[in-house]
């Protein structure tokens, strides 16, 4: 039951909470799965349920949760496609592909740096230098591409 609640809380979509532990006072770490059955071939772009086997476990940066840093441990699954017979890591819609941090850590660091320095970012997040001014310029990028598609729409 805790799972569940836990899934609840962790609000992204098609994720369930499988366990959980806290290896210390400042952090949480989620072990999740997704619950989908069927994703999509990025290659023929054709439905696949086909599951090939799981990648290594990875950490992936979440927001905090209850003022503790929050890591979700997800197996990616691989697929192959019955259609064109490649195999396939699925895409997940709450991460970009192959990143370490779901989409909604990217974008709350990038509304800290609109109004804070990297460093302090770095610090208050404890994240390298590197990797916060890495996210921002994702972020930013991200946005300026959207801003222009809808100029030109």
């Amino acid at each position: 039951m805790p799972e569940q609640n836990l899934t609840d809380l962790l609000n992204l979509p098609n994720l369930e909470v499988i366990g959980y532990e806290s290896p210390d006072a400042a952090t949480v770490i989620l072990e999740v799965k997704p619950t989908l059955q069927v994703t999509i071939c990025p290659d023929c772009k054709k439905p696949s349920a086909t599951l090939h086997d799981y990648d290594e476990p990875r950490l992936i940066r979440d927001l905090s949760l209850f003022g503790r840093k929050c890591y979700l441990r997800l197996r990616s699954r691989r697929f192959e496609c019955e259609n064109c017979r490649r195999s396939f890591t699925e895409r997940l819609e709450w991460i970009t592909y192959d990143s370490s941090y779901t989409q909604r850590f990217e974008e709350y660091v990038f509304t800290l740096c609109r109004k804070n320095t990297i460093q302090d970012v770095s610090q208050l997040l404890e994240l390298g230098y590197e990797a916060v001014d890495g996210l921002f310029k994702r972020q930013a990028k991200k946005r300026h591409r959207h801003v222009k598609k809808r100029l030109s729409e």
